[in-house]
């Protein structure tokens, strides 16, 4: 088997798989700058709105007073 031809640097796999992850570590950085660089504004809440849906757990005021 020949030594030289099995170096690590001359197996073309070896190298898509750092392409890959090199690729994934500047996207990600890429990604993480887009959302400090555009950050969302404070929603101001208005007042509260009764929802239209009935309660999904039944309240039984005369439980609490005997």
């Amino acid at each position: 088997m020949n030594v030289e031809r099995c170096r690590w640097y001359r197996v073309p796999e070896v190298w898509l798989m750092i392409v890959l992850l090199g690729a994934t570590m500047i996207g990600s950085v890429a990604l993480v700058g887009t959302a400090f660089a555009h950050r969302d504004e404070i929603v101001q809440s208005g007042p509260a709105v009764a929802s239209p849906l009935p309660p999904t757990v039944a309240h039984r005021s005369d439980a609490a007073h005997p």
